[in-house]
């Protein structure tokens, strides 16, 4: 299922970028309309692959006390808006009686409800949808243990005016691939697989969800819970209530299906993978984000001080994430978008340093903020790598509430101020027309004095300065202006001179950038300025994003370098060449691992990094690998293995044959970039 997708979400990504100009927006739209099929597919996966752990057996649930008061708002910023975009009326309804919070895994229980509303919203065409959150009274059908034995029970009822479901088909809607009957598939739809999926997660819970419905005249779905969760285990595999989910009347339609989406069914340790990939021990939000949520992006491998940092986030109102590896890094800012990151120094598989320069030298992520902590004091070199902040360990409290408080109102402020400080009208001028735009707006001084004026005035995000200036020295204007500008305002110098020894120290310990005037000097300006600012350069006008790209490619760690690509589907040969070549990377494929070992024996040491697919016939990308390692007895060749298969023990295999790293299908570019680049950079 990931190959062919692998080819098909690059090949389509490549084309509706457009990067030559050269198709009309008709045909961008009909390469955008690919990549949303081929997303769907993933998604499709994503529900099959929740099918199949919950039927082996495979998840568990990690319990919490949640808020009734969370759950709603929730739901309330999660469906509002399709109420609105559908014209319906949306009530959430919660019972008094009800006491502040319950215990429950919040996760599953999100999952549940949003898979219950979406049908809800899917199948309602007119009235309304209503949430009803009360205390059952033993009104639960079905006849379960836990809700029995249970003290109290909640109840949540989702309650719709759409089309209803038959009595002859509500017993066949909550099997895998069903729905209430064939042409809702193609009116509304979907892949039979919500329902599915719901029960299973309730039935992990220990509650149930029990179906009224009348045709034409709408439904209503009832997930009762009970309100102290206490011990749950996980049911046997081959219970009667999951039996009855299974794909297939044999159990080899199973094992099929999961070979091809990389899930090993036999019974090993596969199962512990699996449950260690569900149980966040961060304790951050990961599994719990909605897209207007803002999400602060957290690089610290001290857990302790992690959740301290999550905390403190959660009560300015921002959503956090902890990545405790720079492979957790790239993973999660190629699955989310923070606002910002803070960036331990000291990593446990790499320098901070090195996650620095390389997010500052990637298109994709040099936008985002980046706000360093150390334990030693390297404040200007933090500053000239392009952070925005840094910050000695231990913080103080006061630390952490300016660095949260910067971090809002910095990504709340829709235009940013540029002060340029030059007395040349010609070069201030052209200066102004490069920078100025819908998320710029420059201010110019002729003078110092006037700069510094305009800097008592207004909060400028960035100054551009000409050191050679009539009426103040380029010394005096830099200390004035460390003196009057914002803390993380940036200092960019701008000039034709050439500097002496004892300048140079000055600028360099008061400036974050210096650029010298002369060709092509104002196209490396704006680059420098739009780094400055934290920019989205994909937010610019196309001429200006051209600039910045052609800038950056001819800067590129990449550029030049000569990549060895293994795989024996020649689809994804030629998806990952055409990308390269965007690069200036220099391809040699090779179609097999014996192909493979002779073009290295031929070619090497002109093979800079190895892409190794895994699913290979004959020679696998396991054998391959270790074979690479022992006959060459190369240690320091990047190996990067890129395989379909997608569970916490495949990456570990693949390290033990001698992979440096490991990516999965179907590849983002972006993402396999940054690693290539990660790797480069070692």
């Amino acid at each position: 299922l990931r190959t062919p997708l692998n080819s098909l979400l690059i090949l389509a990504q490549q084309l509706y970028e457009n990067v030559e100009g050269n198709l009309n927006e008709k045909q961008v739209r009909y390469a955008k309309t690919i990549h949303s099929c081929g997303d769907d597919l993933i998604q499709l996966i994503n529900d099959i692959l929740d099918l199949s752990k919950i039927e082996s057996g495979f998840i568990s649930a990690n319990i919490s006390p949640v808020r009734f008061q969370e759950v709603a708002q929730f739901v309330e910023t999660t469906f509002k808006p399709i109420a609105d975009a559908r014209h319906l009326k949306f009530k959430i309804e919660t019972d008094p009686a009800l006491p502040g919070s319950f215990e429950t895994d919040l996760q599953r229980l999100n999952q549940i409800l949003k898979n219950l509303l979406s049908n809800a919203f899917k199948f309602t065409e007119k009235g309304q949808v209503k949430l009803r959150m009360y205390l059952a009274d033993k009104n639960w059908k079905h006849d379960t243990p836990a809700l029995t034995n249970a003290e109290k029970v909640v109840a949540f009822e989702i309650s719709d005016t759409g089309i209803g479901i038959p009595v002859e088909k509500q017993n066949i809607i909550f099997e895998a691939f069903q729905q209430a009957e064939g042409s809702t598939s193609r009116k509304y739809g979907g892949t039979g697989l919500g329902l599915s999926i719901s029960r299973g997660l309730a039935e992990l819970l220990g509650g149930t969800i029990e179906l009224e419905s009348v045709s034409n005249y709408g439904s209503t779905f009832t997930f009762f819970l009970p309100l102290e969760a206490g011990d749950i285990n996980l049911p046997p595999a081959e219970s009667p209530s999951y039996s009855k989910m299974k794909l297939g009347s044999e159990s080899r339609d199973i094992d099929s299906l999961l070979n091809s989406i990389g899930i090993a069914s036999s019974k090993t340790d596969t199962s512990l993978d699996l449950v260690s990939e569900i149980v966040n021990d961060t304790g951050d939000d990961r599994q719990n984000l909605q897209p207007s949520d803002k999400i602060l992006l957290i690089v610290e491998d001290d857990l302790v001080f992690g959740k301290i940092l999550v905390e403190r986030a959660h009560e300015k109102g921002l959503k956090a994430i902890v990545a405790v590896s720079y492979i957790e890094v790239f993973d999660f800012l190629g699955r989310f978008t923070p606002i910002a990151i803070t960036l331990d120094v000291k990593l446990p598989d790499t320098s901070g340093w090195k996650v620095l320069e390389l997010l500052r030298n990637d298109l994709n992520y040099r936008h985002i903020p980046i706000h360093l902590v150390s334990g030693e004091e390297n404040r200007m070199l933090a500053l000239k790598r392009g952070a925005r902040s840094f910050l000695m360990k231990p913080l103080k409290n006061e630390d952490i509430n300016n660095l949260l408080d910067d971090i809002i109102s910095f990504g709340e402020k829709e235009t940013k101020e540029v002060l340029v400080i030059e007395d040349n009208e010609m070069d201030s001028s052209q200066i102004a027309k490069m920078l100025n735009g819908q998320e710029v707006d420059v201010s110019i001084a002729g003078s110092g004095a006037e700069g510094i004026a305009l800097l008592k005035e207004k909060n400028f995000d960035c100054v551009i300065l000409d050191y050679s200036l009539p009426d103040i020295s380029g010394e005096e204007m830099i200390n004035s202006i460390a003196a009057h500008k914002p803390k993380h305002a940036s200092v960019i110098v701008y000039s034709a001179r050439d500097f002496s020894q004892n300048e140079v120290k000055h600028i360099n310990g008061n400036s974050n950038a210096v650029l010298l005037k002369g060709v092509n000097s104002l196209e490396s300006l704006l680059e420098e300025t739009v780094v400055q600012l934290h920019l989205d350069h994909k937010s610019l006008a196309p001429e200006k994003q051209r600039i910045i790209e052609n800038n950056r490619m001819k800067q590129d760690i990449l550029s030049g370098k000569t990549v060895l690509v293994v795989d024996d589907d020649v689809r994804n040969l030629f998806a990952l060449t055409t990308v390269f070549e965007r690069y200036n990377i220099n391809v040699i494929t090779a179609e097999s691992g014996q192909e493979a070992i002779r073009i290295i024996n031929e070619e090497d040491p002109r093979i800079e990094m190895v892409l190794m697919d895994i699913m290979m016939p004959e020679m696998d990308g396991y054998e391959t690998t270790q074979r690479i390692r022992r006959e060459h007895k190369n240690s320091t060749l990047p190996i990067i293995a890129v395989t379909a298969k997608a569970m916490k023990g495949d990456r570990d295999k693949c390290i033990e044959a001698g992979a440096s790293d490991y990516i999965t299908k179907p590849v983002k570019v972006d993402q396999l970039l940054s690693l290539m680049r990660v790797w480069f950079y070692k």
